[in-house]
Formats: C-alpha cells, structure tokens, sequence
C-alpha cells in the first residue's frame, strides 16, 4: 500500500522545493493545491490530513520549480481582486497595469459615452475591467495574436461583457472608427535583454515583452500614429528609463503627463492634444 500524502506534507514538501524560486513558497504551495483540490485557503488550513494525488501535485510542482509563472500552471490571474483566465500566449497582467486601468477611468468619465480603442490586448483585462467599470463605454481592443486574442474573448464570455469587441490587428491596420481615447500596453523592453531577466519571463509571449532593439520602437509607433489621428488622448505604460524619449514629442499642442509605478518608477504617460 503506497504511503500516504495529506495537504500537510505538500505544504512541507512544497515549501522545501520552491524555497530557491519562491519569494513566498508557501503561500505558491497553496495555490497549487487550491488549484488542484478546487478548494479555498480555509479548506487547507482546516484539513491537513486530507489526503491528496502525490502524482499530479509533483507534476505542478515541478513546472513551477522550472521557473513556469504559477498563473500559467492554474491558468488564472487576479486584477482588480478579480479571477481571469490567462494562457501561455498572453502576457500576465502585472499589478502596476491597474494604474493604466485606473487612468484611463479618470479620462474616460469625461465623457458620456466613451468610445475607447485598446492597442494590444493580450488577455483582455483592461478592455474587460474598463467596460465593467464604463458600462455607457465602447471598446474595441485590437492585438496581433490570434492566441492572444482567443484568450481574450474567452475571459469576455466568461465575464459576459457585451461592449467589447475584440479584433484581430497589426496596431492601428483595421481600424478605421475614431474614439475618444487610446490605451495601451506595449512591449517595451529591449530584445538585448532576452535571456537576462528574470526566469519566468522566458513563457511569456515575446512579442508582448519585447519592443525592438531600444524597446520603445512599439511604442513610438503608437504615438506618432496618435499624432496623425484625431483622438485626443493617448494612455500608455512604458519603461521606467524612457520617459526621456516620450518627453520630446511635447509641443503647444501636445501635453504629456507621466505617472509612476507602485516601486515609484516612471511607468507611464497621459498624452492630452
């Protein structure tokens, strides 16, 4: 008869595995086994002894311990303390993205009914979180990545959002509506740092990380397509070392804001024409 293998001695086993990895093992432990048993925290804390499939808690262990982000392992992410799906294909919202989503909602109230375009929208998040938040609102988010794009439409069903569409597109190529509004999430970092960062990012979907051989080329892209076009404000996250670069398109007829990160980071700008 195997040995037995409880919630107990995977939190142990888990904590031992992911220490080298894990900023919090423990706590990446349990959303594993929360993942795995489809139970709460609670559950785990009350019920140490329950006994568990050893197999399929090492098998994500692993994964993880090969340095795969947990979100792809559970396929879900929190944003705005809300569950989405998120997929290998899509890049993972990261917490500073709620700054974006919270700026373009300041922007946005200034209208009636805004009309908002979404370049890149990966999973869908911020398309999905602005339309829960602006009901009267019309979105339309647009990516180059037909993966992407699945992931997204399947968190809009999942959420049953009905003013978002979502298309596919090489930034502003099929798109021919005018807004009230651009936001944006472009790959900025630049292709000389593949390999060099962090671990986990070596999942992530290279063309939602990197932007080119400086990592603004993405970027400058959208701005300058801005310029030509006659939405009059433009909301973007970038790298906390390019606000330089931004800061240059500043004339008479066109302020730029900038707004940082939680680490106090420049990480993105307001441009109002």
């Amino acid at each position: 008869m195997a040995d037995r293998f409880t919630i107990g001695d995977a939190i142990s086993f888990g904590k031992d595995r992911l220490s080298k990895i894990a900023e919090r093992p423990i706590f990446e432990t349990e959303i594993l086994l929360q993942h795995i048993l489809k139970k709460d925290r609670i559950f785990l804390l009350l019920n140490r002894d329950f006994e568990i499939d050893k197999d399929i808690f090492l098998e994500l262990l692993e994964r993880r311990e090969n340095g795969e982000p947990i979100e792809y392992i559970t396929n879900r992410v929190s944003f705005f303390s809300e569950d989405f799906y998120i997929a290998k294909g899509a890049l993972i919202p990261r917490p500073e993205t709620e700054i974006l989503v919270e700026k373009t909602l300041e922007i946005a109230n200034k209208f009636e009914n805004p009309r908002i375009l979404e370049i890149g929208v990966g999973s869908g998040i911020i398309s999905i979180m602005l339309s829960k938040l602006l009901p009267n609102a019309k979105i339309i988010g647009v990516d180059i990545s037909e993966n992407a794009l699945k992931i997204a439409k399947k968190n809009r069903l999942d959420k049953n959002i009905e003013n978002v569409e979502f298309r596919q597109s090489d930034l502003f190529q099929n798109v021919s509506e005018k807004f009230d509004l651009i936001v944006s999430n472009p790959p900025y970092i630049s292709d000389s740092e593949r390999g060099k960062l962090q671990k986990e990012l070596d999942f992530e979907p290279e063309n939602a990380l990197y932007g080119g051989e400086i990592g603004d080329e993405v970027l400058q892209k959208i701005v300058f397509e801005f310029l030509k076009r006659e939405e009059k404000y433009l909301l973007c996250e970038m790298g906390f070392d390019q606000k330089e670069k931004i800061q240059k398109f500043e004339s008479p007829n066109l302020q730029i804001e900038f707004f940082k990160d939680l680490a106090n980071l420049d990480r993105g700008f307001i441009a109002k024409k």
